[in-house]
């Protein structure tokens, strides 16, 4: 399921700490999108009952990838983070 990051209730778990989406009351599995105004994708991620759990992409406004990483539970995994300019070319990755 695919849903607009403006669809989705967030709410918190761990005393606070933690936050987890639900979509329509139920913790949301899926990829949530979030547009620019010209319609390019800037954000793209994955969900597993409401935590952060695959990966995560941003995009700059020309379309270019912007950040790529791979979480789960709402965590980067180690060596999964990378930042590329706007050119598409790697500036950055831990």
């Amino acid at each position: 399921m695919r849903v607009n990051l403006d669809d989705l209730e967030a709410w918190y778990t761990d005393g606070g700490r933690v936050e987890v989406f639900r979509y329509r009351g139920t913790p949301f599995t899926g990829i949530v999108e979030k547009y620019y105004k010209s319609g390019i994708l800037p954000t793209d991620l994955e969900y597993v009952d409401g935590y952060q759990e695959g990966w995560h992409r941003s995009y700059h406004e020309n379309g270019q990838l912007a950040i790529e990483e791979n979480l789960h539970n709402n965590e980067v995994i180690d060596g999964t983070y990378k930042e590329y300019d706007e050119s598409g070319n790697l500036i950055f990755e831990i």
